[in-house]
């Protein structure tokens, strides 16, 4: 049941009238039941084996819950203070992490691991070995978005930053939420629940705003990311055929396709729930506006960077072994070779696994050490950049600097769909050779440009609707869309709201003949 059928659409309709009618307390039963409905739509298998990691996770919280209300009880009645009870809390500590937390993690990502990486390990053994070994494999919906939210969660109990949740079918509900189980957000279960269960009264502006949301995502996916797709497989599935420009155009194309795509669902995703009155995680904040690469991944895929961040690159900063690491480079080189290895280690390690989290073939591996190094360098040089731009006398407060920063981010994250968007390491240099060996402008004038998928006309809708986005993009920056539009006439409200559906009908990729693609980031 993907988001872009009529059959989604049936369902959330459905789903809806459901929840407005049952009383507030048992609303969320209704959610449960729709994601239920929904998951199980994708394979019965599919759906145990979410059940079984939700049961699993939440088992382990508790059991960790339950030893710390042990300890604090053996605290209380041995009236226990300073060191003694530092001791006690770290051997309860000790054991939750032994005997529960490392084994539920471990299979928690030996599972994503397993569903990321099974097909790619057989193949190696049958090249290696002659050994063939060949079954269904059972890929849950939304595998890589609930492992992290339940590794978060699990970590959060552990940590006492967070509370184990009593009831297990509330639990799942957090899990399994179905407007976000495709492709996210990377839900924090401290936030989502407090959402889920708090009352929701019916509020038909909500529930306007919300399919104003979706009818955006919907216009993203459909008339922009279907349409650029066509011209970006064509040419990246026939590399040895083209050349110069036609490749170039394709890289660029591929990075507003993934955005256009990704930023697309999550609109949808976003406004989907927020008919029920669940308000989120942004996921998108207008990346293309941003000034350097660490900004732009502050903006681009905002709950994948802040879970790394809380739950890798934090822990590997405050690490003892990294700690060890660092004061030994201290004592014998100095603060700044310190201070600079302190920086490259956590950043290494959390663009290197961002980079597996995306993909499994070594292009993914060389894609996450890409942005890794431009990020440690433009940290570790900060400095030395201010001190050349004076030099230079470059105002960087300047407007035009500004946009030569974004211009300069865009094609950073271009090179990065160069390294991914052809398929393997070695597409991808067939593109940089075949690029880089011819020029021939001629082809926006000679119709070249027009046989490759996409016609003249279908050019000027992505022309068009790319600035029609960026505009939007610029008032979003500015305040709220959807409450500037609500508080026009009703005349206009309307022509607005029409003109958006007419143009995903009329415009968007669809209809007999034409499958339209998964989302993108579906696949990780």
């Amino acid at each position: 049941m993907t988001y872009l059928s009529i059959r989604f659409i049936l369902f959330l309709i459905i789903t809806m009238l459901l929840y407005y009618i049952f009383p507030q307390r048992i609303r969320w039963c209704v959610l449960l039941l729709a994601s239920a409905v929904f998951y199980l739509h994708a394979g019965y298998g599919k759906f145990l084996m979410a059940a079984a990691a939700s049961l699993l996770v939440w088992g382990a919280s508790g059991a960790i819950s339950h030893q710390y209300r042990k300890a604090e009880q053996e605290i209380a009645q041995r009236e226990l203070c300073g060191k003694e009870k530092a001791a006690l809390l770290a051997k309860y500590k000790r054991k939750c992490r032994n005997l529960i937390l490392i084994p539920t993690l471990c299979l928690m990502v030996g599972m994503l691991a397993y569903c990321k990486f099974w097909e790619m390990l057989a193949e190696a053994l049958w090249q290696m070995f002659t050994l063939y070994i060949s079954w269904e494999m059972i890929v849950p919906l939304g595998i890589s978005y609930y492992t992290f939210s339940s590794v978060g969660y699990l970590l959060d109990v552990y940590w006492r930053k967070g509370k184990h949740i009593n009831n297990y079918f509330r639990f799942l509900l957090c899990m399994m939420y179905f407007p976000q189980i495709v492709q996210g957000p990377i839900a924090r279960y401290s936030r989502l629940e407090k959402e889920l269960f708090k009352e929701h009264p019916f509020d038909f502006k909500q529930i306007c705003f919300g399919m104003q949301l979706m009818l955006y995502g919907y216009a993203k996916k459909m008339i922009l990311a279907d349409r650029l797709a066509l011209y970006t497989s064509q040419v990246f599935g026939n590399l040895q055929s083209y050349a110069g420009l036609v490749i170039l155009i394709a890289v660029i194309a591929s990075a507003f396709q993934i955005y256009m795509d990704f930023s697309g669902c999550m609109d949808i995703v976003r406004g989907a729930s927020q008919i029920f009155g669940v308000t989120l995680d942004h996921n998108f904040k207008h990346p293309f506006f941003s000034t350097n690469t660490a900004e732009f991944w502050r903006r681009w895929h905002i709950t994948l960077g802040t879970w790394f961040k809380d739950y890798v690159y934090m822990p590997v900063a405050a690490s003892k072994w990294l700690i060890s690491l660092i004061t030994k480079i201290r004592n014998k080189f100095g603060k700044a070779s310190a201070r600079i290895i302190n920086t490259i280690i956590p950043l290494l390690i959390v663009w290197l696994l961002t980079g597996i989290w995306h993909g499994t073939g070594w292009n993914y591996v060389v894609w996450g050490l890409y942005y890794g190094l431009i990020i440690i360098c433009s940290t570790v040089f900060a400095g030395q950049y201010h001190k050349l731009a004076e030099k230079l006398h470059i105002d960087e407060t300047t407007k035009s600097y500004r946009r030569f920063q974004m211009v300069r981010t865009f094609f950073v994250f271009a090179g990065g769909r160069l390294i991914t968007a052809p398929g393997t390491l070695s597409d991808t240099w067939t593109a940089v050779k075949q690029m880089s060996g011819s020029f021939n402008p001629w082809i926006f004038w000679d119709g070249t440009l027009y046989g490759m998928g996409l016609d003249y006309k279908d050019w000027c809708v992505v022309v068009i609707g790319l600035l029609l986005v960026r505009w939007i993009s610029i008032m979003q920056e500015k305040g709220s869309v959807r409450e500037a539009i609500a508080r026009k006439n009703i005349v206009l409200r309307w022509v607005i709201y029409y003109g958006a559906f007419f143009a995903i009908l009329i415009f968007g990729m669809y209809g007999p003949g034409y499958n339209a693609s998964d989302f993108i980031y579906g696949n990780f």
